[in-house]
């Protein structure tokens, strides 16, 4: 495994930059487990940093966006940190990003907000195996882009979707979460990803990962 650039969170935070990712680990909520069992993750969700806010402590205010059941919605990392007992977090980056690209998704960002959550695709993740075991993965895949609402998100369609918009078509492969696989048409490459694709991906390193 990729070892982190950052031992603690605390190094990290005045690090980070807007597009990187924050993987959430939520202990305890039932909705979180049927994510990770369905996918087979220790990650259940994903944000990315909206912005980085200089103040006169020793760490900067971090806003992350993020797709929640209520749709997306701006918040500070904050939530997530003064809870240690509830979440763990970890932070990747998509190292080729330049900061050009990075300020393209501030448009990508506030287009979306209040987006509604995609619940139908999220049912999905959950039915896909079982599907996938008894009719094979054609039917699987069928069903999936039949589901598919592109106008509305769950978290980690929402991030690749502005990772892939802000850079040039040159450099899109590189910010693909899945690897390429010949099963996977383009929908399905950039709609249907998983928080354990972030986490695996070497299109990102890892800045702070708490097992490392």
């Amino acid at each position: 495994m990729q070892k982190a650039r950052f031992k603690t969170m605390q190094a990290a935070l005045p690090q980070l930059k807007i597009g990187d990712v924050i993987l959430v680990h939520t202990k305890g909520y039932w909705l979180s487990k049927l994510i990770r069992r369905a996918t087979s993750s220790y990650w259940s969700h994903v944000a990315l940093v909206f912005d980085v806010i200089p103040n006169s402590t020793n760490h900067p205010d971090v806003l992350i966006i993020e797709a929640l059941d209520r749709g997306i919605e701006i918040h500070r990392i904050e939530h997530y940190l003064r809870n240690p007992k509830k979440y763990d977090i970890g932070i990747k980056r998509i190292p080729i990003l330049n900061d050009q690209e990075r300020e393209r998704f501030r448009g990508f960002f506030l287009d979306a907000v209040d987006t509604p959550y995609d619940f139908s695709r999220l049912f999905s993740y959950f039915t896909k195996k079982f599907v996938n075991k008894i009719f094979g993965t054609e039917i699987v895949n069928w069903i999936t882009k039949h589901v598919i609402d592109i106008d509305q998100y769950v978290c980690t369609t929402f991030a690749q979707r502005a990772f892939y918009l802000a850079v040039s078509k040159e450099k899109r492969d590189l910010v693909l979460m899945r690897k390429k696989n010949k099963q996977l048409n383009f929908l399905l490459q950039m709609e249907e990803i998983s928080p354990k694709d972030y986490a695996e991906s070497e299109n990102a390193i890892w800045l702070f990962n708490p097992h490392h």
